[in-house]
């Protein structure tokens, strides 16, 4: 899955948009997904078991807009982001987490601070199944 991430609004410098892939919708779900912040730079962020601690890899200094993108081979997730859409850069390794076949993927955009809305400006999103 890719997507161009134009904005994200600052409520907080770990709010974060992007792009993620989800073993189900449950709030503890496995998960892998690529986001850009605020004030945190990109980063790649995952949970390899159901109710897991969450791991992260980032690179700072960056901020919208960027493009950010997503791989799944098998179990085995990617992570990469570029300036132009053209020339991808790899955030991290690949990890590999045990995820059923009919996993969800979508955007994904979190104000990173309760009761405050985050907004977020994405286009250019394509996915391929």
């Amino acid at each position: 899955m890719v997507a161009k991430v134009l904005s994200v609004a600052d409520t907080n410098p770990w709010a974060k948009a992007g792009v993620m892939i989800r073993e189900t919708t449950a709030a503890d779900s496995r998960n892998a997904a690529i986001f850009v912040t605020p004030g945190s730079g990109i980063a790649f962020q995952w949970r390899s078991t159901t109710g897991g601690a969450s791991s992260n890899a980032q690179v700072t200094g960056l901020v919208a807009p960027y493009w950010v993108k997503l791989t799944r081979t098998k179990n085995s997730f990617t992570a990469y982001y570029s300036p132009d859409g053209a020339t991808w850069t790899q955030l991290g390794s690949s990890t590999t987490i045990s995820m059923a076949n009919s996993a969800k993927m979508g955007m994904a955009v979190t104000s990173h601070n309760n009761g405050v809305l985050c907004t977020a400006t994405m286009n250019n999103v394509t996915a391929t199944p």
